[in-house]
This record gives C-alpha cells, structure tokens and sequence, in this order.
C-alpha cells in the first residue's frame, strides 16, 4: 500500500483525483489549502519535529513549492496571542520582567499583518523590556530580528554574514518600513 500524506487527523490520498483526471499536486495543493499546517518558513510538516518541503505522493519524492498557497499569518496571531496571554503578568519569567501591554499586543497584530505572507514566518516570543519579538533564523551568521512595544517605534538587528551587521529603530505607524521588508528579504535572498 502506498504511504499517506498526512497532516493531523486528515490524510492526502494520492488516488484523490481519480477517474476525473486531475491526479497531480493541485490535489495536493488544495488539500494543504485547507489545513492547518505546522510548518518553519512555509516549509510544510508532517510532524511539530521534522520539517519538510518534500513529500511523497505516488511513491515518488515531489519537491513542494508552497509559497502563496500558504497563509502563515492565522498561526503567527495566534502565537502571538498565546506569548501575550502568557505574559500579562509582571514577572513572567521569574527574573522580574514586564508585563505585555494591549497596546504592545494591538502593535504587534498590526505588524504580522502589514508582512507579506511571501516572506517567510518568524519565530515570536516576548522579551523581559515588555515587548514582543519576531524573528528570522537561516542559519549561524543569518538572522534578523525585530521587537516592536506600545511607542510606536520598531527596533530590529541583522546580521548577514560574519561581519556584515545591521540595527536601528524605525517609526512605525501604518505601513511596514522598507527597510524592515528588506532586511528580511536579504536575509533569505
């Protein structure tokens, strides 16, 4: 028997499509579409471990493309919905940090939404200062990193290469700054 794809409790069938034709990757394609998928910079995962952007499908190895078929930005509010309710209370680390604000939490939503879903999903978390971080990790010497607080402004790091090093603060108001887009596009360019 052929190995099933599967995300969850649901499971792609390679014979999805037949006896109408279309038995290829759109099948594939609508079937992710529609689920909801664990997955480290649009790769898609068959366990929260193991991330993948191949899979088998008819017992050959099919390389994925998945960039604008998924959406990340559903998952990342949520995430940053879990970091904030995790974090209303002073002291959330033990080491006497600050609590998230709603104000932070109302920024950082509008923040993950002005990103492109083409660029690929950070990793978030809160910081001790009482801010919200996001986070683009390609490997040692390539990551970049951006914290955004109640103030409107955002603060962001990049390093892309040994010694090739980035930092500043952008006014944040209604449009992602360009150069918070570049630097993230670079980083995976």
């Amino acid at each position: 028997m052929e190995q099933a794809l599967s995300t969850g409790d649901s499971v792609y069938d390679p014979d999805m499509g037949a006896g109408n034709g279309n038995r290829n990757m759109t099948d594939l394609a609508g079937f992710l579409s529609l689920q909801t998928i664990v997955g480290k910079h649009n790769t898609f995962s068959i366990s929260k471990e193991a991330y993948s952007d191949t899979a088998n499908v008819a017992r050959k190895s099919v390389q994925l493309d998945l960039k604008g078929i998924i959406d990340w930005t559903d998952v990342a509010l949520e995430e940053i919905e879990k970091v904030y309710e995790e974090c209303l209370e002073a002291n959330w680390d033990g080491y006497g940090a600050m609590p998230i604000s709603r104000e932070t939490y109302s920024k950082a939503r509008k923040l993950l939404r002005m990103m492109p879903s083409s660029l690929p999903r950070p990793d978030i978390s809160a910081e001790p200062d009482g801010e919200i971080t996001f986070e683009w990790y390609k490997e040692k010497y390539s990551v970049f990193v951006i914290s955004v607080g109640g103030n409107n402004l955002i603060t962001y790091a990049g390093l892309f290469g040994k010694s090739n090093k980035m930092h500043g603060t952008e006014y944040f108001a209604d449009e992602l700054p360009e150069i918070i887009r570049h630097c993230i596009q670079r980083l995976f360019s």
